[in-house]
């Protein structure tokens, strides 16, 4: 019978790797649920922190592991039965809505020094009223979440993932990629999802709208994810170099997409502030603000186009097709009217068996 302790990760022989690693012909289904372990061991290291609301990068953490847990469980096809992701899924969804509302005021209140340096001296104590008021939600967020994290519902969330996580592989899976080595499994699954980042960052221009840019932001986070992942086991500083290569176009989306929430939240705001008669500088601050976001949300598009540009030069892309292509291809994407177009079934070979 395969043997899969809490300090081993079965691969399809067998065999076992060495304690606390991963090797690239680990079995898929254990590879992932060892590596979704670390991510709750990080969650349940965060709570205390959380709790006594001293350090924000406390939930921020919190959020890293859940989101790395759920894209991972996501984005590794048949490796699990769908009943079960279905139902983790789910679980994690519940833990994200939960902790998002507290989260979101911390970015906020964090931002307010930078948003005051934008105003004209004049205006700056007229921010008075809506630091306030992000105080205030603030401390309900944490009452809410502080409880929530403390009830037997949430208790039992976490229960429920920690069985799931810690349960052996078992020797005769249903699922078909379960047995399959985790690196075939996860190496095509970046190929494809970075060739989706390619085609749908191409066709973005200077009339797309913000939820395109918003759902390549999403794409660029399951594909870091998974690239985090493959570095557990195989090419760490290759695969470190392309990550870094797409956290700086990350950076920029991040950056635009939060200037259209922040938008949002400031209008939403302001007419709060406006209904409980606060003063009309107060309003015209907050209108400044909104102004220099939507250029900010200008600059960024701009800025999307040389972080695009770079993370799909031929670089960058030749190395993405040794690490991660199913099959090799002479067939290289190619330029056309400005966009970037790849060509059906390219690839390159798959990372050979590594034992460590």
């Amino acid at each position: 019978m395969v043997r899969n302790t809490e300090d081993e990760i079965a691969t399809p022989s067998g065999r076992t790797a060495a304690p606390q690693t991963l090797a690239e012909n680990a079995r898929a289904d254990a590879a992932v649920r060892w590596y979704c372990s670390q991510q709750l061991e990080r969650m349940r290291s965060c709570e205390k922190g959380i709790l006594e609301n001293r350090d924000p990068e406390a939930l921020h953490d919190y959020r890293v592991a859940l989101r790395r847990s759920r894209a991972l469980l996501g984005q590794m096809k048949g490796i699990f039965p769908e009943r079960d992701v279905r139902r983790c899924l789910q679980v994690l969804q519940r833990l994200g809505e939960l902790t998002g509302p507290l989260r979101d005021h911390q970015v906020m209140l964090a931002e307010l020094p930078a948003f005051e340096a934008l105003l004209p001296e004049s205006l700056r104590p007229a921010l008075a009223p809506l630091r306030s008021r992000l105080e205030q939600t603030s401390d309900s967020a944490y009452r809410c979440l502080s409880d929530a994290l403390v009830r037997p519902a949430y208790r039992h969330s976490l229960e429920s993932w920690h069985r799931f996580v810690r349960r052996p592989a078992p020797k005769l899976p249903s699922a078909p990629n379960a047995r399959r080595s985790v690196g075939e499994v996860c190496g095509r699954r970046i190929w494809k999802l970075y060739r989706r980042m390619l085609r749908d960052g191409a066709a973005l221009g200077p009339e797309s709208r913000p939820e395109a840019f918003h759902a390549l932001r999403k794409h660029g986070k399951k594909l870091r994810y998974l690239l985090e992942f493959f570095a557990q086991f195989h090419a760490r500083g290759k695969v470190k170099a392309l990550v870094a290569q797409l956290k700086k176009l990350q950076d920029v989306l991040g950056e635009y997409q939060d200037s259209a929430v922040q938008q949002d939240r400031l209008v939403g705001l302001g007419r709060i502030l406006r209904e409980e008669g606060q003063p009309l500088e107060t309003l015209l601050a907050i209108g400044v603000l909104v102004g220099h976001l939507e250029q900010r949300q200008a600059h960024c598009r701009q800025a999307f186009h040389e972080g695009y540009e770079a993370f799909a030069k031929k670089s960058t892309r030749q190395l993405f097709r040794r690490l991660f292509a199913p099959e090799r291809s002479e067939t290289e994407p190619t330029e056309r009217a400005g966009t970037l177009e790849t060509a059906a079934g390219t690839g390159g070979k798959l990372p050979g068996v590594h034992q460590q």
